[in-house]
């Protein structure tokens, strides 16, 4: 059986099937014959004779129609004049393409949302951009989205082990482009990416059939792997001689998608044409804010919090261009804080009305934004790391250490298409290899460090930030062999004070299984510190202190400073000193994969 076809019915290896194969898909009116899931060869019989079955009243029923892929695809394989006698027109799909105008094909990758569990390591949509007549604005083109179809009551905890395990279906659906715009970079404020392909005409109808074919089917939805990445992946792989999902991992993670698309070839050509980044509310009204001089950044502040308005003779007294800039970063403002404007307090949209009455007033002209475009998601370095170091515990002696985290970043090494100042983590664990024995340092099953910037200060420029972290580590750093389960959570706030220095302060606490009698958890305070100097090098600064819970100890500090320098795309060295009681000092080398 040729894998074209296979790959049409999305047949997967199965040993319990009679035919060592079952299809991904689980929704029947998918499959022309009762044993078609199952059965690749008689799901071909019963394509080809429903192919040449007859008209049907309604011809959006009938099975070309309803399967234009595997249409197109048999089409290529035989005398399609000789074999299949009839024309068919098929209106609902024809709507769908615009009587076939999709002219090319474009890959969108969202960062990263550490609000939502399902969004942690961001997502991918399929776009189509139409040509000819129905080339409209690119917000009106259609996007293919895959998600979890998720109940409406279930909580993060509950997504996170179901979608682990296989408990939700996933499914595919459609809407125009603007939605996902809206949704992603004014609602949730996350930047896209937009990947546009390189591929011939044939090759993008076959795309565009074969999601057309997919649509509102059900999958089963895995967190790790069979997610949005893999299945947005495997439309495109339709195509033979296209080969973008990771093989050699047990995940597939948006990102890694991305990379290996941007060094596919097709026919010889690459497949990658173009990239167009689509930056969010937020960062579109920060790019106006950090251009404005800091008396319009003033003006700009002394606006938003009632302190002048705009018929002051202040305001007025200002060139036009400088009118102009300070207009637009306001009406950006007042867009951001007050997303969605529609439904944002009265103050908000009568403020923003007055801002644009004033714009209208000027003369017609852009003023120009130096526009600072981030390292796209494609050229960051890869998601997994592995460290080798060597360190020294005043309690514990020297030891060697092996760090090995599959997914994903760190404060420290944010870049192109991860949340700057946070962390999401997940497996992260460290092993001491001491001269008489092997001892566990840590093991993080979920490390989340999500911030705000709060770059401006101004109301409504939320400076929220928050950690969450479940695993094993060791108890204290002066324990020899008290290793506890721990669960920690904090809320704080957090700032970026300049450009290369962001600050956050905390309150939260920690559960644990009470070991070498330090209790059952702690409360604690806590800060940090991040100074950055490109992207090259980055400093972390923390202190904490505990307050113990269910013991006689008292109330303890520790603290923590960090430096890491990147090597190359894939390689960095980091030095990294501890307190608590005893002293620690480690460095290391870490290698990307």
């Amino acid at each position: 059986m040729e894998s074209g076809w296979l790959k049409l019915i999305h047949y997967e290896p199965d040993a319990t099937s009679p035919t060592n194969w079952r299809s991904a898909i689980h929704s029947s009116d998918f499959f022309l014959d009762a044993e078609g899931n199952v059965d690749p060869l008689r799901e071909l019989q019963a394509t080809l004779s429903a192919f040449n079955a007859p008209n049907a009243e309604d011809a959006d029923k009938h099975a070309r129609c309803r399967f234009p892929a595997r249409w197109q695809w048999l089409k290529s394989r035989m005398d399609s004049d000789v074999f299949f006698q009839s024309a068919i027109n098929c209106p609902a799909f024809d709507l769908w393409t615009r009587s076939g105008s999709v002219k090319s094909l474009s890959i969108v990758f969202a960062t990263g949302y550490l609000s939502n569990p399902a969004s942690y390591y961001g997502h991918t949509l399929l776009k189509f951009n139409f040509g000819g007549g129905q080339a409209q604005t690119r917000l009106m083109d259609v996007s293919v989205n895959y998600g979890a179809i998720v109940g409406k009551n279930d909580n993060p905890f509950t997504y996170i082990v179901k979608s682990l395990m296989g408990g939700y279906d996933g499914g595919f659906s459609h809407i125009n482009f603007y939605f996902h715009n809206h949704n992603y970079g004014d609602i949730e404020l996350r930047d896209l990416w937009e990947y546009q392909l390189n591929l011939p005409p044939a090759a993008v109808d076959l795309v565009v059939a074969h999601a057309w074919e997919v649509l509102g089917k059900r999958y089963t939805y895995r967190f790790f792997r069979k997610n949005c990445a893999y299945r947005m992946a495997e439309l495109l792989e339709i195509v033979d001689g296209i080969e973008i999902i990771p093989q050699n991992w047990p995940w597939v993670i948006p990102q890694a998608t991305i990379e290996n698309l941007a060094v596919a070839n097709y026919q010889g050509e690459p497949v990658l044409a173009s990239v167009t980044y689509l930056p969010s509310r937020q960062s579109r009204f920060y790019e106006k804010y950090l251009n404005l001089p800091q008396r319009e950044r003033a003006l700009l502040t002394d606006l938003v919090e009632g302190r002048m308005s705009l018929p002051d003779q202040t305001f007025q007294d200002l060139p036009s261009l400088s009118k102009q800039e300070l207009l637009d970063a306001l009406l950006d403002y007042y867009q951001f804080v007050g997303s969605p404007l529609d439904k944002a307090r009265k103050e908000i949209r009568l403020e923003y009305v007055n801002a644009l009455s004033a714009r209208y007033e000027l003369e017609p002209g852009v003023p120009a934004v130096r526009s600072k475009i981030p390292m796209p998601p494609h050229l960051a370095r890869p998601p997994g790391w592995l460290q080798i170091g060597w360190g020294h515990n005043s309690v514990t002696g020297d030891a060697l250490s092996v760090r090995f985290r599959p997914a994903y970043y760190d404060v420290l090494d944010t870049d192109g298409g991860h949340v700057r100042n946070s962390a999401l983590a997940m497996g992260d664990t460290v092993v001491n290899i001491h001269r008489d024995r092997i001892r566990f340092g840590k093991f993080d099953l979920l490390d989340v460090e999500s911030a705000k910037p709060g770059l401006t200060g101004l109301p409504g420029d939320d400076a929220i930030a928050w950690k969450m972290r479940i695993g094993a580590e060791q108890q204290r750093l002066f324990c020899v062999d008290c290793v506890v389960a721990r669960a920690q959570g904090d809320m704080g706030y957090g700032r970026q004070w300049t450009e290369n220095l962001f600050g956050a302060a905390y309150l939260g606490g920690a559960l644990q299984n009470n070991r070498a009698e330090q209790g059952i958890g702690y409360a604690r305070t806590s800060a940090s510190l991040i100074f950055r100097q490109g992207e090259y090098f980055g400093l972390r600064l923390g202190f904490e202190y505990r307050f113990p819970i269910g013991t006689g100890i008292g109330s303890y500090g520790v603290s923590d400073l960090e430096a890491r320098w990147s090597l190359s795309s894939r390689s960095d060295f980091r030095i990294k000193y501890q307190h608590d009681v005893a002293d620690q000092v480690s460095a290391g080398i870490g290698m990307y994969w």
